[in-house]
């Protein structure tokens, strides 16, 4: 009996120990402290995503400030400025009609209600309004309003010349050089007022004064045609055609419409058709005599002359007469000739024939040029061969003559 409560005592006592082993304890504490990992994991996750969510967030944007009343004010101001200076525009279209219909009275009340509306721009309103009283021979209110615009820092070229053409007109040439003269100083490039100083020897009949001019307007304002025109003129009055054939043609591709272009294409092929003779035993190209105008060349005489002569003869060989389309044929060849022989007086206007031929357009560009001196020749042939005159009309028109100071044609950049 003894024996057998040991034995049950010591079961007993074996069964408590195995209840109070550490291996669950150890268990439950490490499964709890892996829940406390991942508590603490999720946490930081949670901390981090309010960390980005903090980042992205852009400030707000300050409250814009209200303007002033001055500022809506000096605003409405521009806004009615602008729309009456649009309507003054509207003004000055509808003035220029009258002008046009020769209704100057009506075109001046509608000027000066221009001017009204749109102060700022009075310089312009103000020119137009001296220019009015010009067309109606008022040349002392001409004056009147122009001799205080000339002082503006801003005033035009145009301001001197029709001031100075207002003199003119008042018999005061003195005057009108003066103011000529006062206004290249401030543009000394303006061609516009070099043709008016040309115009004032002309008037005198000092012909050589007049040339130096308006090759001077030639040499400073290239694009602009009327010097061109003026020069011209002088040359195929002369015996030295030349430079008139030249120059007249550079000035029918600044101004390819309009009387003066008409009068331009007919005096151009009638020069053609009269200096150049055909005989039994030769041709005979007289475009050079020098005896009103003379070159200022100190270091050797003009050669350009002799050798555009030259080379003309040559190009006319084969030819009997003189027609549209025998001198397209002559002044297709003559290029070929005077830049083999001549390549020191390479020119702008040689190098646009030479880029004509090349794309196949110079026939037509002739028959554009000299139209008007043989009509009936001319209108034939464009009416048969009508696209190609439009492809022509088409490249000029996307294609200025390309003239500029670098490459202007010149009687003195030709010695």
């Amino acid at each position: 009996m003894k024996k057998f409560l040991i034995i049950v005592t010591l079961f007993a006592f074996s069964l408590v120990s195995l209840a109070q082993t550490p291996q669950k304890t150890t268990t439950s504490t490490k499964t709890s402290t892996q829940t406390k990992g991942k508590t603490t994991s999720k946490s930081k996750t949670s901390s981090n995503k309010g960390k980005k969510t903090q980042e992205k967030a852009k400030p707000a944007k300050p409250k814009e400030k209200a303007p002033s009343k001055e500022e809506i004010k000096a605003a409405q101001e521009k806004e009615k400025t602008a729309k009456g200076c649009e309507e003054a525009n509207k003004k000055l279209v509808l003035a220029h009609q009258e002008m046009d219909h020769k209704q100057y009275y009506r075109a001046e009340e509608l000027l000066k209600e221009a001017l009204d509306i749109c102060p700022g721009d009075a310089l312009k309103y103000k020119y137009e309004l001296a220019w009015n009283n010009y067309l109606m021979k008022e040349f002392k209110k001409t004056i009147e309003i122009l001799d205080t615009l000339s002082s503006d820092p801003e005033a035009p070229a145009d301001v001197y010349q029709l001031l100075g053409n207002a003199y003119d007109e008042l018999g005061n040439q003195n005057m009108a050089l003066i103011t000529y003269n006062k206004g290249l100083r401030k543009h000394p490039n303006a061609g516009c007022l070099f043709l008016e100083k040309g115009n004032l020897a002309y008037k005198r009949s000092n012909f050589i004064g007049a040339l130096e001019n308006y090759e001077n307007g030639i040499e400073n304002d290239p694009a602009f045609s009327s010097n061109y025109y003026r020069t011209s003129q002088i040359f195929l009055s002369s015996s030295e055609e030349v430079w008139g054939i030249m120059y007249g043609e550079i000035f029918m591709l600044l101004e390819k419409g309009g009387d003066r272009a008409v009068e331009m294409s007919r005096k151009l092929y009638e020069t053609y058709h009269s200096e150049i003779t055909f005989t039994t035993r030769d041709i005979r190209v007289n475009f050079n005599d020098p005896t009103i105008v003379y070159s200022n060349s100190k270091t050797r005489p003009n050669l350009f002359p002799d050798n555009y002569e030259n080379a003309l003869v040559k190009a006319c060989q084969g030819e009997k007469n003189i027609t549209l389309e025998s001198l397209i044929r002559i002044r297709k060849r003559f290029i070929s000739i005077f830049y083999r022989e001549s390549p020191s007086f390479k020119n702008v206007l040689f190098d646009y024939h030479k880029k004509l031929i090349d794309l196949g357009l110079f026939d037509a560009y002739n028959y554009w040029l000299f139209g008007y001196g043989n009509t009936q020749e001319a209108s034939s042939w464009i009416k048969n061969n009508k696209a190609e005159f439009d492809r022509f009309i088409s490249w000029q028109e996307s294609n200025p003559f390309p003239i500029s100071k670098e490459n202007v044609f010149s009687r003195y950049k030709m010695e």
